[in-house]
């Protein structure tokens, strides 16, 4: 059955940029996020305690950003009021709640702690340690956030705004339409996602399968995906360890993050 127009989708390469300032501490960029205004981009990088703004050309903006008491951050985002900043650390699990004026935290939570911990326990304690919290986006639709589990298994996890329970999860797997031609379904790790109002789906990014998926997290399939790649004076590449994923307010943009390159990618997004 074919999809409807709206979940049909093709990306076309714009735009890489170097976003690398080893002086601010920009490195590995690990989580994207798009600012309120649409006209910047909130960063982390796992090895700083910062939080950086970047405009949309890649430069930092100095004033924007700001030290965190925090470190080994992977993903990021904008909670519905704007006024603050959630991210993931995959070290402890741990939700943190920014205060974007203030520049401070204002909330930390432990994954282990929150109500409804006890179903998703085993995918925790069988797993590897680095395999735990990888990304985080909040869902205008279901005032909810989703959070990522890197892999071994693969999960999604849907957290109360206030972050004190798990609503739900799924495994991300190889049912739900998570595959690649080139990797077993259980090699497929998960590196960030973002919310996408005008679809109503989750984007989904793999860094070792280099690939993007578009995710309807109601009915709980992927709805079509394609290799995260650009042409480069002819040649074909793809994108080496992608880590953050973000999309403009209109549905048009998709910005992803290299953390091996310390890249931001642009492409253009058509239905």
């Amino acid at each position: 059955m074919a999809l409807p127009a709206r979940h049909q989708f093709s990306i076309t390469y714009l735009d890489r940029l170097d976003i690398e300032n080893k002086r601010q501490g920009l490195r590995e960029p690990s989580g994207l996020a798009l600012c309120g205004d649409g006209q910047a981009l909130w960063v982390v990088s796992d090895d700083t305690r910062r939080i950086f703004q970047i405009d949309l050309r890649g430069h930092i903006q100095p004033k924007a950003s700001f030290a965190i008491d925090a470190s080994g951050l992977e993903g990021i985002t904008l909670d519905a009021s704007g006024r603050h900043l959630l991210a993931v650390a995959e070290d402890g699990n741990t939700f943190l709640k920014a205060e974007i004026e203030a520049r401070t935290i204002v909330q930390t939570a432990q994954l282990a702690a929150m109500a409804g911990y006890e179903p998703i326990a085993p995918y925790f304690a069988s797993g590897p340690a680095n395999k735990g919290l990888e990304g985080v986006a909040w869902n205008d639709s279901s005032q909810t956030l989703f959070a990522l589990k890197e892999g071994q298994p693969g999960l999604l996890i849907e957290v109360t705004a206030d972050l004190q329970t798990i609503v739900s999860h799924r495994l991300l797997d190889a049912d739900q339409g998570f595959v690649d031609s080139e990797l077993d379904p259980e090699a497929i790790d998960f590196s960030d996602l973002c919310y996408d109002r005008l679809r109503d789906c989750l984007w989904i990014i793999s860094d070792k399968a280099r690939r993007l998926f578009l995710y309807d997290w109601r009915g709980g399939r992927v709805l079509q995906s394609c290799r995260l790649a650009y042409g480069d004076q002819g040649d074909y590449r793809e994108i080496n360890k992608a880590e953050g994923l973000a999309i403009s307010a209109q549905g048009d943009r998709l910005y992803v993050v290299s953390d091996k390159e310390a890249r931001l990618y642009i492409f253009d997004l058509r239905s």
